[in-house]
């Protein structure tokens, strides 16, 4: 039902005329149609039907040593298409008014895809040199500015980081330079933990997620980092039945860059984190330390990981061609865990990514082809999640994609 509204509700912003809209306000109309269709050589550990792709699926050989996770698959499907509106109204405090709403059928979580999704919806007070984002928006660590711009949908993850969270930002900019503080609590891009990925592990912590980015841009060049710290509480009663209060903190960052020629541009991105399992990549944390073994106390440390992402993309008006290339590691946790584990990853000691692309563009519908090479190295953690021996699994994925954008 909240899908069916959410659609029911752009589309009855989408339909009204601009004249019925009160003075003062001007609305634009975005989004794409965008049809999919995806190869994988073998079973792959992807998000919402196989179109958000993490990694290769590790081998999982039957009585005989067949790979049950060794076979094909083949999927087409249209759930990225988006709509959005903008508005922008008359001058309040001072400042330019503007209010976005987008969505897309994506749904949620697993199960729930053909069902829309709040994807942005915020207010913004735009001043000269300061303004004000509240509402559901890209998480700092995920920067536009470089990120990659694969055929595949959301391709760059989980080198890149894959977040929108309901926040209060300020920011602040003059001659190029800009400076960026946000608060924000999670939604539809939750950190794992006992009971799954859920919310409730910070919002019962008390304390929002706290982030800074400052950044340098002018026409050619995108320069900045980004750092930030959260506090989860994960549980709040022991298996034994007791009352905790013990806190999950972690810090997490990137630097990132890109630059823009007269031919083509090339984006990079390096991200580390304690516990980077919201951002949809590599990481999460573990029971520690038994603190007490009568209530079953535990502490928790993070399982760190760092990724590094650099994507060229060269060409004119009709082709355009492209290259992405990631790297992500397990770092392992700085403590013995002893107890439960919630992480992404946590049996991938390392994994890498190379995606050529090449894209044909006639006004604004484009065709395009990418081929994506995977490899996993699989294993098994010791206590610290460190690796001593692995086995690389590797995946080959087709995408064809054919989409309009408006």
């Amino acid at each position: 039902m909240k899908g069916r509204a959410l659609f029911a509700l752009i589309v009855l912003v989408l339909a009204g005329p601009a004249s019925g809209l009160a003075s003062g306000w001007e609305k634009s109309i975005y989004g794409f149609m965008n049809y999919e269709t995806i190869f994988d050589s073998r079973s792959v550990v992807a998000a919402r039907e196989g179109t958000v792709l993490l990694f290769p699926e590790g081998r999982d050989p039957d009585p005989d040593g067949n790979d049950l996770n060794g076979d094909a698959s083949f999927n087409m499907m249209v759930l990225s298409s988006r709509l959005g509106v903008e508005l922008t109204g008359p001058e309040v405090f001072g400042a330019a008014l503007g209010l976005r709403l987008e969505g897309d059928f994506l749904g949620t979580s697993g199960g729930l895809h053909h069902m829309a999704r709040l994807r942005h919806a915020y207010l913004s007070l735009e001043w000269s040199e300061t303004a004000l984002l509240a509402g559901q928006y890209w998480h700092p660590m995920f920067v536009a500015g470089s990120f990659p711009n694969t055929v595949s949908y959301a391709g760059g993850v989980p080198f890149h980081g894959l977040n929108r969270a309901p926040q209060l930002r300020v920011s602040w900019s003059r001659g190029g330079f800009g400076l960026l503080a946000a608060a924000l609590t999670h939604s539809d891009f939750p950190s794992l933990g006992p009971g799954g990925g859920s919310s409730l592990y910070i919002r019962n912590s008390g304390i929002p997620e706290t982030l800074a980015r400052l950044s340098y841009e002018n026409e050619s060049v995108l320069v900045g980092t980004t750092v930030g710290y959260q506090f989860l509480r994960p549980r709040e009663v022991t298996s034994e039945g007791f009352r905790t209060t013990e806190m999950m903190h972690g810090l997490q960052g990137n630097v990132f860059a890109a630059f823009t020629g007269s031919s083509a541009t090339l984006k990079a991105q390096v991200n580390y984190g304690e516990n980077n399992s919201h951002l949809v990549m590599l990481g999460g944390y573990g029971e520690s330390e038994l603190l007490d073994p009568e209530r079953g106390i535990y502490a928790y440390t993070g399982i760190r990981s760092v990724s590094a992402l650099a994507d060229l993309e060269g060409g004119g008006e009709t082709w355009k061609y492209g290259l992405f290339a990631g790297y992500a590691e397990n770092l392992g946790a700085s403590e013995r865990i002893t107890g439960e584990v919630w992480a992404r990853g946590s049996n991938i000691a390392y994994m890498y990514r190379v995606a050529p692309r090449l894209v044909y563009q006639s006004g604004g519908t484009s065709l395009g082809f990418e081929l994506v090479y995977d490899l996993a190295a699989y294993g098994e953690p010791d206590e610290k999640f460190r690796f001593e021996e692995q086995e690389d699994v590797k995946n080959l994925r087709g995408v064809v994609s054919l989409r309009h954008v408006f």
